[in-house]
C-alpha cells in the first residue's frame, strides 16, 4: 500500500472515531456567588466585587440541546446587568463562553443557546468555568462562583 494511502486511511479512522465519541449526558450545578470570588489584575485573590451580596444560581447544561438553563437566587445587590458563563479556574479572570442575560430587567432564570462542544467541555471540565454576574454598582463583577 502506498503511504497517501496509508496516510489517507489513518486519517479517515481518526476522523471516524472522532465522530463517534458520544455527547455528555446533561448535568445541574448549584453554583453559590459571592463577591469574594471575584478577581482583578490588581486584586488577584480576590475580593473585588459586592462584599455585601450573595447568591445561587442553578445552570442546567444540556449539550443534545445546546442549551444552558439557569435560575438565579441574588440578595443584597443592585439591579442585575448582565451574567455569563466565562472560562478560566478559580481566582483567574476568562472570556465569556454563553451570554445568559444581558440589560437590566432581564430575567433571572431562563435557558440561553450555546455550542454542543463547549457545553461537552464544560460538563468534563467544570472547574475551567465559573458563572459572573455583574450589577449597576459592580459593572465589572458583582458575584461570581465556579461550576465545581
Amino acid at each position: 500500500m502506498s503511504r497517501i494511502k496509508i496516510a489517507c486511511f489513518a486519517l479517515a479512522s481518526t476522523c471516524l472515531v472522532a465522530a463517534a465519541e458520544p455527547i455528555p449526558a446533561e448535568k445541574v450545578y448549584n453554583v453559590p456567588l459571592s463577591g469574594h470570588a471575584e478577581t482583578n489584575f490588581a486584586h488577584p485573590a480576590g475580593g473585588t466585587g459586592d462584599l455585601d451580596g450573595s447568591g445561587e444560581v442553578t445552570i442546567g447544561i444540556y449539550p443534545i440541546k445546546r442549551q444552558v438553563c439557569f435560575d438565579f437566587s441574588l440578595s443584597r445587590v443592585a439591579t442585575p446587568m448582565m451574567a455569563h458563563i466565562r472560562q478560566a479556574p478559580e481566582l483567574r479572570n476568562g472570556p465569556p463562553i454563553v451570554s445568559l442575560f444581558t440589560g437590566p430587567g432581564s430575567d433571572l432564570d431562563g435557558c440561553a443557546a450555546a455550542n454542543t462542544r463547549q457545553l461537552a467541555h464544560m460538563i468534563s471540565n467544570p472547574s475551567a468555568y465559573y458563572v459572573s454576574i455583574a450589577t449597576t454598582e459592580y459593572p465589572d463583577g458583582a458575584l461570581r462562583g465556579q461550576l465545581s
